[in-house]
């Protein structure tokens, strides 16, 4: 059986055109960073399984770099997980009974994209293994990694709310402190990825299968590494 992809009209981008920041896109903030060479842009994910694509090259994205990355996280309190971003607002509301506020720093960002997300989709697909990949996990509302937030060297600190009024608490990183339990507590959450270069931010289109034709659909949550 082949495997055919339907494409549809999407904007392109100038090969002599400067990139902005302004065209990266909202990116789901993943539950723990995870190390860049595991989480490739073009990846193929389901809740079982994930395979790195063989056949893009560096034509096939746009990278936006820029200097200094600053985001405000609200963390589970008993996991340590990241829930979401509360982007890089220093003034935030109190958060719910079993949740904290931490924070994300790093000298510098990089946002790599797909220029085409379904002309990359039909090229991973021209791979034997992939195609096979995709046919085994159908059915499993299987997804596309369309792009990602990479950090370097990044700093991953609890942070201390300090009320202001009005319903307003400012954000300041802790340097130590003390738990509910009183206990001395470091700093520092537990993010361990054994790589200098972190994927903190994810986008994730899902695949869709009508027979042999293969598509993307609606965004889809980071789940796949709940």
């Amino acid at each position: 059986m082949s495997i055919s992809v339907t494409t549809g009209r999407l904007p392109s981008i100038s090969k002599d055109t400067p990139l902005s920041p302004s065209i990266i896109p909202d990116l789901d903030l993943l539950p723990t960073p995870l190390a860049s060479d595991t989480l490739p842009v073009g990846l193929l994910v389901s809740k079982t399984s994930k395979h790195k694509p063989t056949t893009l090259q560096d034509r096939d994205y746009d990278d936006v770099g820029t200097r200094w990355y600053k985001d405000v996280i609200l963390i589970d309190a008993s996991t340590g997980r990241f829930v979401s971003s509360l982007g890089g607002a220093w003034l935030v509301k109190k958060p719910e009974d079993g949740h904290e506020v931490g924070t994300i720093e790093a000298p510098s960002q990089l946002v790599r994209l797909l220029k085409d997300p379904e002309a990359a989709l039909k090229k991973v697909l021209a791979d034997e293994g992939a195609k096979k990949w995709v046919k085994e996990h159908g059915g499993e509302q299987p997804g596309f990694v369309v792009a990602t937030r990479e950090v370097v060297n990044a700093s991953y600190k609890r942070a201390k709310l300090v009320d202001i009024g009005n319903g307003n608490w400012e954000v300041e990183r802790e340097v130590g402190g003390e738990g509910r339990d009183g206990k001395r507590r470091p700093s520092g959450l537990e993010v361990e990825t054994g790589s200098k270069k972190d994927v903190v931010g994810v986008l994730v289109k899902q695949i869709l299968i009508d027979g042999d034709d293969v598509s993307l659909g609606e965004e889809l949550t980071t789940a796949f590494w709940g």
